[in-house]
């Protein structure tokens, strides 16, 4: 299936979910509004079998708070992810976990092409005797190729430590990570490739990878232990 043919859901499947009901949404003060979006927009699924287009570029990108990123860095993300991540790290720093910022957010299609290239280089380095397609299949499970990473849709983000500046999955070693398991959905994310769902996301386990869907979608995925292809019914 094509991406902008997932773009916007059907009303009727929307109609046809069952909404769990969150924790209580009116102590988010001004984000609310954008935490709670019912935009079908932010469900759209970008993956390796429904991929986007090099020309495609999301709408309303905003630029994060730079407080809040990784060593100030500009990072852009849609209007109502940007309002949502900024409301849930600056509630993780008020809880005491201050090391946590914003490492990544929106990709380019020719800034993840650079990125891909790069990783197929330094496997090829470390695997000298791989043929191009063993090479390729490696970096295929751990980065997106062109046209097929959550990053392009502006509404994923990767959040680090200061004191461990490193994706890897020692992130879920930080105690911040328990608190995003159990409040992110709050703030409309979801831990966008779990450990125990890589045959259905197709991607390692990705404690760091966070998805913007909304809070409604956020909290049912949550509660049902869902991904967002097993949310959506699209398993292709």
């Amino acid at each position: 299936m094509n991406f902008l043919k997932t773009l916007i859901l059907p009303l009727c499947l929307i109609c046809g979910m069952t909404m769990v009901a969150g924790c209580n949404q009116n102590d988010l003060g001004p984000n609310a509004e954008y935490i709670n979006t019912k935009n079908t927009e932010y469900l759209v699924l970008l993956n390796k079998t429904h991929p986007s287009g090099a020309s495609y570029c999301p709408p309303d990108l905003t630029k994060l708070d730079g407080s809040l990123t990784l060593y100030g860095k500009e990072i852009e993300l849609r209007l109502y992810a940007a309002k949502a991540a900024e409301a849930m790290v600056k509630e993780l720093h008020a809880q005491g976990y201050t090391d946590i910022v914003v490492t990544s957010g929106y990709r380019s299609y020719s800034y993840q092409q650079s990125l891909f290239n790069t990783y197929i280089e330094q496997e090829k380095a470390a695997h000298p005797t791989w043929t191009d397609a063993q090479v390729r299949d490696l970096v295929l499970t751990y980065s997106a190729a062109p046209g097929t990473s959550e990053h392009h849709t502006g509404n994923a983000i990767d959040l680090i430590s200061t004191n461990y500046v490193s994706l890897d999955e020692t992130f879920a070693q930080n105690p911040a990570y328990e608190w995003l398991q159990q409040n992110a959905h709050r703030f409309g994310f979801i831990l966008r490739y779990p450990k125990d769902k890589t045959h259905i996301t197709g991607y390692s386990y990705e404690p760091w990878h966070y998805r913007f869907v909304g809070a409604d979608a956020a909290t049912e995925i949550h509660e049902r232990g869902l991904t967002l292809e097993e949310y959506l019914g699209i398993l292709d």
